[in-house]
Parts: C-alpha cells; structure tokens; sequence
C-alpha cells in the first residue's frame, strides 16, 4: 500500500513539474514572436508619437518588432480593457496614460483598476500646455482670463473628459474665478483639429500634440502647467509666472496586465530603461517637443498610487 501512495504521489507531481519547466521554458525564451504596443487614444496625438517613436529602438533591444496598434475610445478604457484581457504571455503591452489609467476608472466603473497591472516604466511625464490660434488676441495668460471674467461662459475649450488636461483648465479657472466651457473631445489630435478649426477657443493638451503647430505659427502658447519651463518651450512662461499657480504634468509610460510571467516582465524593463535613457532616443524626442523622464518600474508604481489617492476624493464626486 505504502508503494501504491508513492506512485500515485510521484505521478501528481510530474505535470505540475512539467508544466513549471515549460512555463519556464517559454519564458527563457522570450519573446519569441513580434509585440503588440496598444495606444488607447488617437493616431498623432502626444501618446501615439511617443509610442511609435520607442518601438523601433524597443524592438530592436527584445529582438522581435513591436506593432503599434490604436485602441481609442472610451477615455481610454477600451484600449486599457483589451490589455487586461489579453493573453496574459507579455506580448500585448499597454502604453498607459494618467488619463486611461487613473483618471477615467475614478471616474466610471471600466472594470479594471490602477493595480490591475504591472509598471514596467515611466517614458514621460508631460509638459501640459494652453494653446489658442495664431490669430486670437490673446497674447498671454492673463489677457484671457481678463476677458473670460467679461464674458462669463463665453469661452470654450476642448479636452478628454476628467482627462489631466480637463482638470488642469478646471483648476486654473476655479484659481482665476473665470467660467469657461468644457466641450469633450476624444483626445489631443481631435482637440488641436477642432482648434485650428475654430470649434473651441482654446485647448489644454501636451506640448508635444500642438508643437508643430506651435512652430509653424498656427498656434501660440500662452502657458505651460509645469513648476519650471519646459526646456523645449524656453519662452513660454508657467502659469505660476503669470500668477497662478496650477499645475498639470501627466504621466506616459509602459504597463502589462498581473499575470505576465515575472521573466517577461523582467525582460521588458530591462528593455525600457536601456532605451529610453539612450542618448540619441532621447535626442529624438526632444525634437518631437518631449523629453524623455524615465522612471523604473518601483518609482512609476509609486507614481499610480500617488495619483489614484489624490483624485479618488475628486471624481468619486462626480
């Protein structure tokens, strides 16, 4: 009897030890196949650029290519959803957002939240800034909001709802005591179309959606939302300089769903950091308006759960 329980013992153990030993085996062996790199706002907007210029150099470092794909919609959620329930074997990764990450499962239930996930790194944290047209009479930060205060509820702009750049304009119009008028948008490409369309007055949005704008002369920056200046925008005064302090620096990074085998999520920081603190991807950036602000997967993790308990109390309101 007693070599009968042995037997039966050996054998439940040898599939649970095989599957380990193939598990670990594909893992070694990761990746194996090309990635897939899910953006969950427009194609041009800050994001997708970002995103499309760290696949090359990203793929290149793992060895396989990485196919930038645009899942928009819902704040952000749609494309942040299908990460989640992707295969969890590390080829699907999720460029994360402040806005799809944190701000928009605040706000509604998406069914997913900030901790459902991984961090693998922070890319950037943004430089938000206030554009409006070329041709608006607007030539600083005070000049509009001394006319919006004159025409209460004349003026709008464009922004993802309850994204950073909607709450930041929120905040400096609550500090000027001024009445503006949020008109939603799908994000910062949308915004900047809608702008130089005449649609909306103004549009808070990343510096790098509307630099190229900016440096063609169809648009003009009247403020950036950081402490300091942001080097690629040297004469464009902060907020704060203006005398109003507000502030808006929201997060892009990389992210992967809980469950990814630990070796992959391993592999894909390693991968991160060595890119993105290249000196010519950095060179790169700067010429698309963005500098890059690497943060290891423990420092971006500290970042998640910094903002979700300062704006939980916010949008839980709503």
């Amino acid at each position: 009897m007693t070599s009968i329980r042995k037997i039966l013992k050996t054998l439940a153990i040898v599939p649970v030890a095989m599957a380990m030993s193939l598990a670990a085996a594909q893992a070694a062996g990761y990746p194996s196949k090309p990635l897939t790199l899910i953006v969950t706002w427009p194609a041009g907007g800050s994001t997708d650029v970002i995103a499309r210029l760290l696949a090359e150099p990203l793929g290149k470092e793992l060895g396989q290519p990485v196919a930038v794909v645009n899942r928009k919609g819902g704040g952000g959620s749609l494309g942040t959803k299908a990460a989640l329930d992707a295969p969890k074997d590390g080829y699907t990764v999720l460029m994360t957002t402040s806005g799809n990450h944190i701000l928009t499962p605040l706000k509604k239930d998406v069914g997913y939240r900030y901790d459902d996930f991984v961090p693998i790194g922070q890319v950037v944290a943004a430089t938000l800034a206030l554009a409006v047209r070329a041709d608006s009479p607007w030539k600083s930060l005070d000049d509009m909001i001394k006319d919006a205060k004159a025409n209460p509820g004349k003026y709008n702009f464009g922004g993802v709802p309850f994204g950073m750049p909607h709450l930041t304009l929120n905040a400096l119009a609550t500090e000027a005591g001024v009445e503006l008028v949020h008109i939603p948008m799908q994000g910062g490409a949308p915004g900047a179309k809608a702008l130089l369309g005449g649609d909306i007055a103004m549009l808070p949005a990343n510096a790098s959606t509307v630099a190229s704008n900016l440096k063609a002369g169809k648009m003009r920056a009247l403020a950036v939302f950081n402490k300091e200046r942001d080097p690629a925008f040297p004469d464009v005064p902060t907020a704060k300089e203006q005398g109003h302090p507000v502030y808006g620096s929201p997060f892009v990074g990389m992210a992967v769903a809980k469950g990814v085998p630990q070796e992959a999520v391993d592999r894909l920081r390693a991968a991160l950091q060595k890119v993105a603190n290249d000196p010519d991807f950095q060179a790169k950036a700067v010429k698309t308006a963005t500098a890059i602000t690497y943060l290891p997967a423990d420092d971006f993790g500290a970042v998640w759960a910094r903002d979700w308990n300062a704006y939980e109390p916010v949008l839980k309101k709503k």
